[in-house]
């Protein structure tokens, strides 16, 4: 029995590490239940890894079974059913809402359909990007009441589409999910994007001496995806000259999530890590794919400035034999808040 207690992020990594360890994803498992009686709160990133937890046991075909709702009577279940997370578990029909006064629900996007939804209406997949990252940013700038504030939104748009654009870059999945929470008492937004794909140790490059007597880690290629510089390896058929990867994506994100003294979360395989300004934290897990988690202080974002992150990257990306040239995506945002100064 797995009880859900606290569906936040530290938690369902805790539970994922958990499935492993009792080895639940073996076909002669003894069966796998999911309790949520005690369940008390809500975030992202804890639904999202649920979520997709769920996805894999199914695809594996792994015996589970998810305990009713029903005669629940907790303000965590009414949440969860509010933003149809319990729907999309099979527990409820009751009426759900994509998004509320302070959230975006999880959603679940299967590419297959965005790209044909793309080309129907005749859009790029950088205008997918675009559009997406504004959508979640303005919806949480005007919860906040900060939406008339343009260079907030420029720099807060850029990191999460950057967390959109390295699925598409890197991951090799067919789905991901997103969804985001603004919390009025810290002034501050959780953003979460997971997908079901390869994870980062198969897509980071390595070089021959690194893997000669060890094969790489999911901890190693974390760390190596968050040196600047260093491109992953893409497929950016799709993609215009300035929207294709220069290796600068996850460290700015990190970066600019660190100087609003935010957290910045990205587990891989068996590893998750956080960074924020005074540490580092490694944590056990055990996820199929790439999970970005960022808690960002919408109220710091005024103090940032872009061309410093992107300067000390740069240095970083250039004392390591690197690229030294972040995207032109990059550096259209940077001319955009030199702007404004």
């Amino acid at each position: 029995m797995v009880s859900i207690v606290n569906m936040k992020y530290d938690n369902m990594m805790r539970m994922t590490k958990h499935l492993k360890e009792k080895n639940f994803y073996l076909e002669d498992s003894v069966e796998l239940i999911f309790d949520f009686s005690s369940l008390n709160f809500i975030e992202p990133a804890g639904a999202i890894i649920l979520l997709s937890t769920i996805d894999r046991l199914k695809e594996d075909d792994i015996a589970h079974k998810l305990e009713s709702i029903e005669s629940l009577n907790r303000d965590a279940i009414s949440y969860g059913e509010t933003m149809g997370i319990f729907q999309k578990l099979g527990l409820s029909d009751a009426r759900s809402f994509s998004r509320g006064p302070n959230y975006i629900a999880p959603a679940k996007i299967v590419l297959t359909e965005l790209f044909d939804s793309l080309q129907s209406q005749s859009k790029t997949i950088e205008t997918y990007y675009d559009e997406i990252s504004s959508d979640i940013v303005t919806k949480m700038l005007k919860d906040f009441g900060r939406d008339s504030e343009e260079e907030v939104k420029n720099l807060f748009e850029f990191v999460v589409r950057e967390m959109i654009r390295n699925i598409f870059d890197h991951s090799q999945t067919k789905q991901f999910y997103y969804g985001s929470q603004f919390y009025p008492a810290t002034n501050s937004v959780e953003v979460a994007i997971a997908d079901l794909g390869v994870g980062l140790v198969k897509t980071v490059p390595f070089d021959i001496e690194e893997s000669w007597f060890d094969q790489p880690t999911d901890e190693d290629a974390i760390k190596k995806a968050m040196i600047p510089g260093l491109s992953a390896l893409s497929n950016h058929a799709y993609a215009p000259e300035d929207y294709k990867n220069s290796g600068y994506g996850l460290t700015l994100v990190r970066r600019i999530v660190e100087k609003t003294n935010g957290y910045f979360s990205i587990a891989s395989g068996n590893k998750a890590i956080t960074y924020n300004l005074s540490e580092e934290s490694v944590e056990d897990c055990d996820i199929t794919g790439t999970l970005i988690r960022m808690r960002i202080n919408l109220e710091n974002l005024n103090n940032i400035s872009f061309e410093e992150i992107l300067e000390e990257a740069k240095k970083e990306a250039s004392s390591k034999g690197y690229n030294d040239s972040p995207s032109s995506a990059s550096k259209r945002l940077k001319s955009q808040m030199s702007k404004k100064l």
